[in-house]
């Protein structure tokens, strides 16, 4: 019993990653994501940003949605926002619409799947 504690204690635990799927793109792993949970808002719940990649993820209700080429300072105005979800569709939505062109420039990839 003891050699078996023993092994189990030297075994090496593996981290898993959150994984959420993304709304018309696949799934994405958050371990390089900044994520901040936004409890102003009933519509809008998460924000995780990748400021290396300049990817958005929004968690709006239950899903994802993804946003390109956001700038740190948008995502700060996000969040710093009285008004969250206003901010998010007149400054954010609009602008910063991802293609597949923009993903692959930027390094953004899709995990598993197929887009939604």
């Amino acid at each position: 019993m003891r050699v078996l504690l023993l092994i189990a204690l030297f075994i090496p635990i593996v981290a898993h990653a959150e994984v959420v799927a993304v709304r018309g793109f696949g799934n994405v792993e958050l371990s390089t994501f900044d994520c901040s949970a936004i409890s102003e808002s009933k519509l809008l719940h998460r924000v995780c940003y990748d400021e290396a990649h300049r990817y958005l993820l929004t968690q709006i209700g239950d899903e994802y949605y993804e946003s390109c080429n956001v700038s740190a300072k948008a995502v700060d105005g996000l969040i710093d926002s009285d008004h969250v979800v206003a901010y998010y569709n007149q400054q954010i939505r609009p602008r910063h619409k991802c293609t597949s062109e923009i993903r692959a420039r930027t390094g953004v990839a899709v995990l598993s799947g197929q887009p939604q």
